[in-house]
């Protein structure tokens, strides 16, 4: 199954059968590709809003980037050699932009599916 497909079983109410199939989630910052990679090279990969319903104003304080206002739509073709890794949960689960490698889809990407899980599970 492919990381995108187990991404949204995880988070199925996250992704809304009326909106987009193909949007990822959405980030504030850039949409460069280089970004993405110096980021992630950096151990800070670009963060990203998961879903496919454009986030709140309130979602988005607790992203920590209201005031960014430079949203980007985000879509599977977009991350061709990156993939999503677990970087929070707060309203809506977050994660981090990472170059895709036999390593990060190994261990790294099914530790954040069982913390997206868990936390989406939680009470809150």
């Amino acid at each position: 199954m492919h990381w995108f497909e187990r991404l949204k079983n995880c988070l199925a109410l996250h992704y809304d059968p009326s909106f987009p199939k193909d949007v990822v989630g959405f980030l504030q910052g850039s949409q460069d590709r280089n970004v993405w990679l110096k980021m992630a090279e950096a151990g800070s990969g670009q963060m990203l809003v998961l879903g496919n319903r454009p986030p709140s104003s309130k979602e988005w304080e607790a992203a920590g980037v209201a005031q960014r206002h430079n949203i980007q739509e985000i879509k599977i073709k977009d991350l061709n050699g990156f993939v999503i890794v677990y970087g929070g949960f707060m309203y809506r689960p977050w994660g981090h932009i990472v170059v895709s490698t036999s390593g990060i889809m190994g261990d790294a990407f099914s530790a954040s599916i069982q913390s997206w899980t868990r936390n989406f599970m939680s009470p809150k």
